[in-house]
């Protein structure tokens, strides 16, 4: 194994998966947060804190894979986490064309759930474009009537 950008052995890449995984799933929400936010300013080497550092921990490591059913379990939730945060946006983006006050709420609820499932930039767009739908028609209907 090399330090920098070389080849990894199996179980540092599964557990380096893992990890991504838990973090894309929402369960480490403030890490997902702080990687949104951060601009990146030298080369990270992010795998190196999962280097196994000796032959007994590799061994043991080696002896405890992760299992093919909690990956599959994690990109499951991922993506289902994923979908829901899209379709509260499309629901917030149709209220601003169609039906304002019922897809408005609509669109905030669901954002709101994908804010709390760890999809907190399309939740907070949905949220506030739902608002924006539901307010613009309230405060444009007397000036139509």
């Amino acid at each position: 194994m090399r330090q920098h950008g070389g080849n990894l052995d199996k179980a540092t890449k599964e557990r380096f998966q893992l990890d991504q995984l838990r973090k894309e799933s929402g369960l480490n929400h403030k890490e997902e947060y702080a990687a949104e936010i951060t601009a990146p300013s030298r080369r990270i080497n992010y795998a190196e804190p999962y280097q196994v550092r000796s032959a007994e921990i590799q061994r043991s490591v080696s002896q405890s894979d992760v299992g093919d059913e909690e990956i599959d379990e994690l990109v499951e939730a991922v993506t289902r986490n994923k979908a829901v945060g899209y379709m509260a946006l499309f629901v917030a983006l149709a209220s601003l064309f169609v039906w304002p006050v019922l897809l408005g709420i609509s669109g905030i609820v669901l954002g709101v759930i994908a804010f709390f499932m760890g999809n907190k930039g399309i939740g907070t767009w949905s949220v506030v474009l739902g608002f924006i739908a539901v307010a613009a028609y309230f405060l444009l209907v007397p000036f139509s009537a």
